[in-house]
C-alpha cells in the first residue's frame, strides 16, 4: 500500500486501485465554531479577581462537565443554567458540554458564575452573536425561570474590571446601582436572561450612566438625630469623648447602669470627622464582600457603629468561617466598634482583639489561601465597676472585693492596656437631669466638638502628611521621639506616672500620644504639662477597679 497527501487529499493506492477521500481537520473546525470564553469575576477576600469562563461543546454522548477548583454552588450552576435556558424559550440540543474556570488553582465560589456560563453555551451554540461581548465582563446568578438574581460583592468585581481596561460590565439588575458607583466603565443591568440576549444582538438597548458622585453628595447631606446635647450632665466624659475622637484612640467607660455609657457611645459616629469618597468607597467594597450592602443605599456615606452581643464568636467578630469572611471589626472599619457589658463577653472573644487593634489588620490563614482585612476602627467598651455597677459607692454596693476583682479581672491587662482611655462615668444627678431638659446649650453639642475636632485632624494631616500617619494613635516609637518632645519638667513628670502607675511600655507611649491629641486640641505646638496631667489621669481612673 503507497500512501501520499497533495494537500487536503489523501491518495491511497492498494493493488493498483486508488481510492481518494477528503481530510477535514475536525479538532481546528471544532474550536473555531464550539469553543468560547467569556470574562468574569470572582472575590478573593476583600479584592476581586477577572476570570476566564471557558465552554467547549464537543461530539459524543449528552454531558455537562465543569472543572477549576470549584466549590459546590458553583458544580450545582449546571442543574440551574439548562432549566434557565429552557425555561427563557431557547432549545439546546443534547451534547457534550464542558465548562472551565481558569485559573485553576484559586478555589471559586458563589453563584455568579451562572450568567457568564450560560451566555457561553449560547454564544458557542450560535444564538448569541460573538462580536457584541468583545472586552466585556459579565455577572449574575440565574432563577429557573430565567430571572437574573442580585449577587454579592459586585463592587470590587467591577473596580477588578476597570484595572483590566474592560470597557463594558453587565450586572443583574438589582445590583446596578452600586456597580455605576465605578467610573471609566459602562454598567448594563439586566433583569433575566432573554432580556440580556436581547440586548446583546441588539433587539434591545439598555444604557445606565455612572452615578457616582451624585449619590454620595446627597448621602452626605442626611441629619443625625443622635446628638450630646441630648446626654444629661457626664461634662467630664464627653470631654474625654472629644480626646478619644480627636485621636482615634480607644475608650472604655466604666460606670453604674443607667449613667450614661451606651448614649456616650452612640453617639460617637456624630462628631467624627466626614468620610471622604475614597474611604466610602472602602468600605462598601467590604460591605458588599459580606452580603450587608443595602440595594437602594449603594456606598457607604456614614461612619459605621456596630454593637454585637455578647454571645458572638470568634470568627464573627474578627472575620473567618469556611470561606473567610470580614468580621465585626472588619465592618466597624473608619468608625466604631462597640462592646457594651464587655464583661459579658467570652474571654477569648476578647483576647482575639489584642493583635488586630495593634496592627490595625487582621490576617485569616486557610488551607486555600491567606486573607486580609482591615481593622481599622474604634474601639470602645462599656462596663460596670462590679456585678451590681454600683461600687465604689458602698451604700450601694454589697460585693466583697474579691467579687469586685474577680468581675473586673475578666478584662487581662493586656486588653485593658489597649484602651488609650478609661474613664468614669458619674451617677447622674437629679439637677444634672432638670437643667439639661430645661436647657439645651452646652458646649459639649456634636457640632461644637465635631468642629473642635476636625481643626484637631487638620493638625494632626499637616503634621504626618509625609508619613502613612492618619492620627495620633497610629504614631510609632520613632515618631513618637519626634513629635512628642518633652522639656525637662514634663519629663519629670512622666517619670513619676511611670514609676507610681506601674506603666508599661506601650501605657507609656499611649500617654504620650493622648498628651500629643490634648495639645492639638488646644492648638498647641509644644506637649505642655497640664496636657500630660489630663493624660495620665484617662490612664490612672481605672485605678480605682484594678489593684
Amino acid at each position: 500500500m503507497i500512501s501520499q497527501r497533495f494537500g487536503e487529499n489523501r491518495i491511497i493506492i492498494v493493488e493498483n486501485v486508488s481510492y481518494s477521500y477528503t481530510v477535514y481537520n475536525y479538532v481546528s473546525y471544532i474550536r473555531r465554531v464550539m469553543f468560547r470564553r467569556i470574562k468574569s469575576a470572582m472575590i478573593y477576600g476583600l479584592n476581586a479577581q477577572v476570570v476566564d469562563v471557558e465552554v467547549d461543546i464537543g461530539s459524543g454522548l449528552p454531558l455537562f462537565e465543569m472543572s477549576g477548583y470549584l466549590a459546590g454552588e458553583v458544580k450545582e450552576a449546571k442543574e440551574r443554567i439548562k432549566v434557565a435556558i429552557r425555561n427563557s424559550g431557547f432549545e439546546l440540543k443534547p451534547q457534550r458540554i464542558v465548562v472551565n474556570i481558569s485559573p485553576a488553582d484559586i478555589r471559586k465560589d458563589g453563584t455568579g458564575f451562572d450568567l457568564p456560563i450560560a451566555i457561553g453555551i449560547m454564544m458557542a451554540n450560535g444564538i448569541v452573536k460573538e462580536e457584541s461581548l468583545t472586552n466585556s465582563l459579565i455577572i449574575g446568578e440565574l432563577s429557573l425561570d430565567g430571572r437574573i438574581n442580585a449577587i454579592t460583592g459586585i463592587l470590587p468585581r467591577v473596580c477588578a474590571a476597570v484595572e483590566q481596561g474592560i470597557e463594558v460590565c453587565y450586572v443583574p439588575l438589582d445590583n446596578l446601582k452600586e456597580a455605576s458607583m465605578v467610573s471609566k466603565i459602562k454598567v448594563i443591568g439586566v433583569k433575566s436572561l432573554k432580556e440580556f440576549i436581547d440586548v446583546i444582538n441588539g433587539i434591545e438597548n439598555i444604557v445606565c450612566e455612572n452615578i457616582n458622585g451624585n449619590v454620595f453628595d446627597i448621602e452626605q447631606q442626611d441629619d443625625n438625630e443622635l446628638d450630646y446635647s441630648d446626654v444629661c450632665g457626664q461634662e467630664s466624659a464627653k470631654r474625654a469623648t472629644l480626646i478619644a475622637v480627636a485621636g482615634m484612640h480607644n475608650i472604655l467607660y466604666v460606670g453604674a447602669p443607667g449613667s450614661g455609657k451606651t448614649m456616650l457611645a452612640k453617639r460617637i459616629p456624630t462628631i467624627m470627622p466626614d468620610l471622604s469618597y475614597q474611604e466610602s468607597m472602602e468600605l462598601t467594597k467590604v460591605y458588599s464582600v459580606a452580603g450587608k450592602l443595602d440595594k437602594n443605599k449603594p456606598l457607604i456615606t456614614k461612619r459605621p457603629f456596630r454593637s454585637p452581643h455578647h454571645n458572638i464568636s470568634n470568627s464573627a467578630l474578627i472575620g473567618g468561617g469556611t470561606i473567610p469572611k470580614p468580621g465585626e471589626i472588619t465592618l466597624a472599619g473608619k468608625g466604631v466598634l462597640f462592646l457594651d457589658e464587655m464583661t459579658e463577653f467570652n474571654t477569648s472573644v476578647i483576647e482575639a482583639l489584642r493583635q488586630p487593634l495593634e496592627d490595625k489588620v487582621i490576617t485569616i490563614v486557610r488551607v486555600n489561601g491567606a486573607f486580609t482585612y482591615p481593622a481599622d476602627c474604634m474601639l470602645t467598651g462599656a462596663i460596670n465597676p462590679c456585678k451590681c455597677g454600683y461600687y465604689p459607692d458602698r451604700n450601694l454596693c454589697k460585693c466583697t472585693e474579691n467579687e469586685i476583682q474577680r468581675y473586673i479581672g475578666k478584662i487581662s491587662q493586656p486588653m485593658w492596656d489597649r484602651f488609650d482611655i478609661s474613664v468614669h462615668v458619674e451617677k447622674i444627678g437629679f439637677n444634672d437631669i432638670v437643667e439639661d431638659n430645661n436647657k439645651k446649650e452646652t458646649v459639649y453639642t456634636s457640632n461644637n466638638m465635631k468642629e473642635m475636632i476636625n481643626k484637631a485632624r487638620d493638625i494632626q494631616r499637616n503634621r504626618y502628611k509625609e508619613k502613612k500617619i492618619n492620627y495620633n494613635s497610629e504614631m510609632k516609637p520613632q515618631d513618637i521621639k519626634r513629635y512628642c518632645i518633652l522639656g525637662s519638667e514634663e519629663k519629670l513628670i512622666m517619670q513619676k506616672a511611670y514609676e507610681k502607675l506601674n506603666l508599661t511600655g506601650r501605657g507609656y507611649h499611649k500617654i504620650l500620644k493622648m498628651a500629643r491629641t490634648i495639645a492639638d486640641l488646644e492648638g498647641s505646638d509644644n506637649i505642655k504639662k497640664e496636657h500630660l496631667f489630663e493624660a495620665i489621669s484617662y490612664r490612672s481612673s481605672d485605678g480605682l477597679f484594678r489593684r
